[in-house]
């Protein structure tokens, strides 16, 4: 559980990270929100739509779990409506949706429904760190939502501006947050022969190595003499690999 302290700065990447965002949305031509993304089948306007949806059924989350609820609200992804629909498409329904229904006030709609939930997370105690909350993954600790909404925000604005940009960057403020975050998570679609190892620079510089799997590989700390291979990658294209933004292959050795 993070103490006061880290649950603010978690907070505080959140707002910046969405206040930074609006503030590049407002700048974009309109034609610029029929552009292709990095989010396979969706333009700038529906990445947006998708961040209005996660906004708002985050505060729906938190107000919920703080009143004792763990069922899952309605519209979510656990709604028996949606029983059949993979995750997938059922992202893409929501985000088609919100686009096609907010039209001209979808901007000002991101920029207040993440105000909303950065007033929200502001308002949780220690007390309400751990309680647990329904997540349509599994259910998770209050506090995890404020580093979901960190990673969502500055994930997508990579996959926004990487499309509408030649050098884009992930936010260097949210390399370390993304890159704890991110490590935990399998990697079923990456496919390894031998144990390697990532030793990163820029935002952090640390190691890990990427261990084979039976259906994929895991990130897991560097041990002294266990990998086959070493790499040295800025930490920015490790994140953004682990995330499925980026490909991977041995021959990726970067300057260290």
């Amino acid at each position: 559980m993070p103490t006061i302290t880290e649950m603010q700065t978690r907070i505080g990447l959140a707002r910046s990270e969405a206040s930074r965002l609006s503030d590049y949305l407002g700048n974009l031509a309109p034609a610029a929100w029929e552009h292709s993304t990095a989010c396979d089948r969706w333009q700038v306007g529906d990445v947006v739509a998708h961040l209005v949806w996660i906004g708002e059924f985050y505060i729906t989350f938190i107000t919920r779990a703080l009143a004792g609820d763990l069922t899952a609200p309605p519209g979510s992804p656990k709604d028996a409506q949606y029983a059949n629909v993979p995750a997938e498409d059922f992202y893409s329904l929501k985000a088609f949706e919100y686009r096609e229904s907010l039209g001209d006030d979808l901007l000002p709609t991101f920029t207040r429904r993440f105000d909303e939930l950065g007033k929200v997370l502001e308002r949780l105690t220690p007390d309400d760190y751990e309680r647990p909350c329904f997540y349509h993954s599994g259910n998770r600790p209050v506090w995890t939502l404020a580093d979901l909404t960190v990673q969502e925000l500055a994930v997508h604005a990579w996959d926004i501006q990487s499309h509408l940009e030649p050098d884009a960057h992930l936010s260097p403020e949210c390399q370390p947050a993304l890159l704890e975050r991110v490590v935990q998570r399998p990697q079923p679609g990456l496919k390894l022969a031998e144990r390697v190892r990532i030793e990163l620079s820029g935002a952090v510089n640390t190691a890990y190595d990427l261990a084979p799997t039976g259906d994929g590989a895991k990130v897991e700390p560097a041990v002294d003499g266990a990998a086959e291979s070493v790499l040295k990658w800025d930490v920015e294209r490790f994140i953004l690999m682990l995330y499925g933004r980026a490909s991977f292959s041995l021959s990726m050795n970067e300057p260290g």
